[in-house]
């Protein structure tokens, strides 16, 4: 794993990468952005093999009021969705390539000009019980969306 540092807040990050090495990496976000990485590897020591590589680890909007994490594993689009109160946690969802017909992106209109978030944007297609559903997931910064396209594109 290589790992270069451009300043504090922003990391290359070579990816496959393992969550334990995930985590060691997070410790160098500031402590009120960690909090947040810390719920999400909470939940996916739950759900992940411990020797899972992990292809993509991005900020999304996994529901249209929730934030949270898109994170593509070998086997699994996860899809984490922080919960905000006193008592914090998170929640995941499991996506699995299988059931995924097609993926497509686009960027968000943005009317007034210079915006306040990402304005990145996956739409997924996927099997359902009679026919297929539609997800999409928004907030993905814009530099990295290429990427995560590609990878889920990959596996599926």
């Amino acid at each position: 794993m290589v790992v270069r540092k451009i300043n504090e807040k922003y990391m290359v990050i070579q990816y496959p990468i393992t969550l334990k090495e995930m985590e060691q990496i997070s410790l160098d976000f500031p402590k009120t952005e960690r909090k947040y990485y810390e719920y999400a590897f909470k939940e996916l020591n739950k759900i992940m093999k411990k020797d899972a590589k992990i292809y993509s680890f991005e900020v999304a909007d996994p529901k249209l009021t929730k934030t949270g994490f898109l994170v593509a594993t070998e086997t699994d689009l996860i899809l984490i969705t922080l919960k905000m109160g006193l008592v914090g946690g998170a929640a995941s969802e499991l996506i699995k390539y299988k059931d995924i017909k097609a993926v497509d992106f686009d960027l968000a209109p943005n009317p007034f000009g210079l915006a306040q978030m990402n304005l990145g944007m996956i739409y997924l297609e996927l099997k359902g019980m009679l026919g297929s559903k539609k997800r999409t997931i928004r907030n993905i910064p814009e530099y990295n969306l290429d990427n995560v396209v590609k990878v889920i594109r990959d596996k599926i």
